[in-house]
């Protein structure tokens, strides 16, 4: 017989579970079973804190077969009188977590396996949840300056090229038997020092900008490439081709990409499709 767990929690926190189940790509009975497992059974039972207030709604799950097994023994031996306010109480404490640290918390065996091969220096095969495989050197876990997401960021041997990758795609890691030597050490130093997910650094883009375009230079801070040098309306950035393709879009017709060429032709080509779009 099926074990059903109904909590009442508040509105906001129910939004952040009901996102990151969307976002991670989890089962909300896999995502709440194993909030449950490894927030439940640590938790201090001594100190209840969620005075909430405000708006609320019910989330109903059940336990898995795992963690149905010993359930009620483990109610009985914390003295859990009311079940929904346990489960409330592990459920905002995970909520309350911050983004960064709630996808290292449900990533945490393939961390922890990075993390190893880090430190052993392993060469290491990611296999993501879209099929994709590749054999890297893995260098450094780290978020983004916003801390919205985590990053493997690390060495691509077949593309022999540096990549930053997102935690919540990789699906696991197999860490060979072969090690690795560290390659150009003070690269790697700078990029831990000042981390940018679209790996910018020693990469020149140049736009001109209509005076509507410099206002929203200096407005939209997201992903913002750092200026280099200005010429009247040229600005010259450091900045990835990927890094300008997100950050550019938002501007429509007030950037003009002047270099580099390949970067100026996928923006000639986005806006030729999107005007077709407009066309009688």
């Amino acid at each position: 017989m099926e074990k059903k767990i109904r909590v009442t929690l508040p509105k906001r926190i129910l939004e952040i579970i009901e996102c990151d189940i969307e976002e991670f790509k989890i089962k909300k009975n896999t995502l709440l079973n194993y909030i449950y497992e490894e927030l439940g059974k640590t938790y201090d039972f001594k100190n209840y804190k969620s005075n909430y207030k405000g708006e609320t709604e019910v989330i109903q799950f059940n336990l898995n077969k795992k963690n149905k097994i010993d359930y009620y023994g483990f109610l009985e031996e914390n003295n859990i009188q009311n079940e929904a306010e346990f489960f409330r109480e592990i459920l905002i404490e995970y909520a309350e977590k911050g983004k960064k640290n709630r996808e290292l918390f449900l990533f945490r065996n393939i961390v922890e396996r990075l993390q190893i091969a880090i430190k052993e220096k392993r060469i290491s095969k990611l296999s993501f949840k879209d099929g994709k495989e590749v054999e890297i050197e893995p260098y450094h876990l780290e978020s983004s300056k916003l801390e919205l997401a985590n990053y493997i960021f690390c060495y691509n041997l077949k593309e022999e090229s540096w990549k930053n990758y997102k935690l919540k795609y990789i699906q696991s890691v197999y860490l060979k038997k072969e090690s690795f030597k560290v390659r150009d050490k003070s690269f790697i130093d700078s990029v831990k020092k000042d981390f940018d997910p679209f790996l910018s650094k020693g990469k020149v883009v140049k736009v001109k900008l209509t005076v509507d375009g410099e206002k929203l230079f200096k407005e939209l801070t997201t992903n913002k490439p750092r200026l280099l040098s200005r010429e009247g309306n040229i600005y010259t950035l450091e900045c990835s081709e990927e890094k300008a393709k997100r950050y550019f879009s938002f501007f429509i017709d007030e950037v003009e990409i002047l270099e580099p060429k390949n970067l100026r032709e996928w923006f000639k080509e986005k806006y030729e499709k999107a005007l077709l779009k407009y066309k009688d």
